[in-house]
């Protein structure tokens, strides 16, 4: 069975994402989970500030991204990973937001 494949430059921006999580989440002052499901192609991705570990309703920022070629996948979608990308890029220490 040949089934339709994820576009490159999707993947690549989840590995993106991926890398700025585990940097974000090593070296700043924020937590960022990242959870794929490969049943639904979907993409969520959750921010929270380290002070608030132990609080769970204090999620700073969420995101929620269906990928293709899953049909609820927005034509925007890899324009949404990458802005993903950028504001968790943002969150690094010493890195000023555009």
């Amino acid at each position: 069975m040949n089934q339709p494949q994820m576009p490159p430059a999707h993947r690549d921006a989840i590995a993106r994402i991926q890398a700025r999580a585990l940097t974000t989440s090593t070296q700043g002052s924020y937590w960022v989970g990242v959870d794929f499901s490969g049943v639904l192609l979907q993409l969520n991705v959750s921010v929270s500030r380290c002070a608030d570990l132990h609080n769970p309703a204090a999620v700073s920022k969420t995101y929620s991204v269906y990928l293709p070629p899953c049909s609820r996948a927005a034509p925007d979608s890899l324009e949404q990973l990458q802005a993903i990308a950028r504001d968790l890029e943002a969150l690094l220490p010493g890195v000023v937001a555009a």
